[in-house]
């Protein structure tokens, strides 16, 4: 069977995900791969020290995501889990969507800030550029604390708990 691909950034919202991941692949007796992307985003422009600055956000990203997925191959571990884990950089939707079709998964996992649209519109939204190109179904996880949600189409705003 086609593995599950898990995509984590160690947020609240992502160790919702991985919750959800490990369940599915432990119940359906498949592979799980953990990936976890880290991406920098840093002026165009240079200043003095700016290539220091760059290398020990490279270093710490790429520590927090080791550390990120060494936490899930542990938790997978533990519930009898295979799992491989893949530490990307670059572009997050971008990259996500490459590991999706290079190790031909079932469905991809990822969890969803809940932030709200104007915070989306400013930073951007991971879960929904995924959504939008995965190649295979998508499962956005929230955090159980997420409250309500609240979202707008052309005709009327629709809330829920």
């Amino acid at each position: 069977m086609k593995p599950i691909l898990l995509a984590t950034d160690g947020s609240p919202s992502a160790m919702e995900a991985t919750r959800e991941a490990l369940e599915l692949a432990r119940t359906l007796g498949v592979q799980l791969v953990a990936a976890s992307i880290e991406h920098i985003s840093v002026p165009t422009y240079g200043y003095y020290g700016y290539a220091e600055v760059y290398s020990e956000l490279r270093k710490a990203n790429a520590e927090h995501a080791q550390k990120v997925l060494a936490d899930v191959a542990e938790k997978a571990e533990a519930l009898g889990v295979g799992c491989t884990t893949i530490a990307g950089e670059g572009p997050v939707v971008d990259e996500i969507l490459r590991i999706a079709r290079e190790r031909n998964v079932a469905m991809i996992v990822i969890g969803a800030h809940g932030w709200g649209p104007i915070r989306r519109l400013v930073f951007g939204s991971v879960s929904l550029g995924v959504l939008h190109d995965a190649p295979c179904p998508v499962l956005v996880a929230r955090t159980p604390d997420a409250g309500v949600t609240t979202w707008v189409d052309e005709r009327e705003t629709v809330s829920a708990a």
